[in-house]
C-alpha cells in the first residue's frame, strides 16, 4: 500500500486492483439488475431518475441510487468492506468512516451525444468536505475503458486544495426526481471546458471490483457508454472520523 499512498499524496489518486472480492461484486451487480427491473419499496428519495420523456418504456428508470448500503446488506458488504476500510484509513492517515454511497447506471440504449458521461468536477463542490479529510472510491461493477464509462482523473489537480469555480448544466437526458408523475430535473456542476487540458488526463481501465481512490479535490470525469450494454459502478465516499 505504500506505493499507492505516495501516488495518492502526489497525484491525488491511486488504484487498488481486486479491492472487493468477486463474489460480492457479482451479488451487488445482480441485485442492482433486479432493482432496475422491479423497484423495491425504498424511500423514493433514494432514486435519481432519468427524464421519462427521453426513456423507453413506462416505468421509471434510475440513473443513480443514493445510500443503497442503508437498505440492504448486499451493498453495505461492499461499502464497508474491510479492504476498503483499511485503504481509506491509510490514505486519510487516520480513523475513517463511511460518508455516503451511490450506485450509478449508464444504459446501453442511451445514444445521446453525452451518452451518460460526466464532465470534470470536484466532489467537494457538492459536499464541502474540508481538504485532505475526504476520499472517494469508484468501483466498477463491469469492465470499463474508453467509451465504456471509465473514469479519467487530472493528476495533481488536488495540489493546493483549491476549489475551481464550476458551472451548472443539465444532463442529457436530465436526471431528477419523479413525484406523482411529475419530473423535476436537477442541475449538475462541472469545471468549464476552457479550464481543462484533456491531454494531461489519465484514463483508468478497470475490472469489476478494482478500486480507484481519489480525493474530494481531484478533478475527474467519466466516459460515455458506447458499448450498447448497460454498465454500472458503485461510488463510495469516506471521511476522516471526528476526534
Amino acid at each position: 500500500m505504500r506505493e499507492q499512498i505516495q501516488q495518492y499524496q502526489h497525484l491525488g489518486y491511486c488504484v487498488v486492483p481486486g479491492l472487493i472480492p468477486a463474489e460480492l461484486i457479482t451479488a451487488a451487480r445482480q441485485r442492482l439488475d433486479e432493482i432496475i427491473d422491479t423497484r423495491p419499496a425504498w424511500s423514493p428519495g433514494r432514486f435519481q431518475d432519468l427524464d421519462p420523456a427521453r426513456c423507453p418504456g413506462d416505468a421509471p428508470i434510475a440513473g443513480g441510487i443514493q445510500r443503497p448500503s442503508l437498505e440492504e446488506d448486499v451493498f453495505s458488504s461492499v461499502a464497508q468492506h474491510t479492504n476498503l476500510a483499511q485503504a481509506m484509513a491509510a490514505l486519510l492517515d487516520g480513523a475513517a468512516e463511511l460518508f455516503t454511497d451511490q450506485l450509478g447506471v449508464k444504459y446501453g440504449w442511451n445514444e445521446t451525444e453525452q451518452g451518460g458521461r460526466s464532465y470534470f468536477h470536484q466532489d467537494s463542490w457538492y459536499w464541502k468536505i474540508a481538504p485532505e479529510l475526504g476520499c472517494n472510491c469508484w468501483i466498477p461493477l463491469h469492465e470499463v475503458g474508453v467509451d465504456a464509462i471509465a473514469l479519467a482523473v487530472m493528476p495533481g489537480s488536488q495540489q493546493g486544495w483549491q476549489l475551481t469555480t464550476h458551472e451548472s448544466y443539465f444532463d442529457d437526458p436530465a436526471m431528477g426526481r419523479l413525484t406523482d408523475g411529475t419530473f423535476t430535473p436537477f442541475q449538475r456542476h462541472r469545471i468549464p471546458d476552457t479550464l481543462v487540458d484533456c491531454s494531461q488526463e489519465h484514463l483508468i481501465d478497470m475490472l469489476p471490483g478494482d478500486g480507484l481512490f481519489f480525493s474530494n479535490y481531484t478533478w475527474h470525469r467519466s466516459e460515455p457508454n458506447r458499448t450498447g450494454q448497460t454498465k454500472a459502478f458503485y461510488a463510495i465516499a469516506w471521511q476522516r472520523s471526528a476526534g
